[in-house]
C-alpha cells in the first residue's frame, strides 16, 4: 500500500522531521516533496521511497524510546 499525499505530511510532522530532512533520506528535493505534500506531483515516483524512510525514521524513534526508557529506569534503581 503506497501512502498517500497527505499521510507523508501527517507522518513526517508525527516524527518532528522537516522536508528537508525526508526528502534527503528520499533522495529528492525538498521543494519537490513540498509539491508532493501539497497534490501538485503525483507521488508514483517516490511513494515506496517516502514509506521506506519514514519507515527508518519510525525505527529510529522507537530506538531511542527504548534507550531512554532503560536509563530511566536504571536512574529508579
Amino acid at each position: 500500500m503506497a501512502l498517500t499525499a497527505n499521510q507523508i505530511k501527517y507522518y513526517r510532522e508525527a516524527f518532528g522531521i522537516t522536508q528537508g530532512q525526508l526528502a534527503k533520506r528520499i533522495g529528492i528535493t525538498p521543494v519537490m516533496l513540498g509539491f508532493i505534500e501539497r497534490g501538485e506531483r503525483t507521488l508514483q515516483s517516490v511513494a515506496i521511497r517516502a514509506g521506506m524512510a519514514l519507515l527508518e525514521v519510525s525505527r529510529q524513534v522507537t530506538a531511542a524510546t527504548e534507550e531512554i526508557q532503560s536509563l530511566a529506569d536504571a536512574l529508579q534503581k
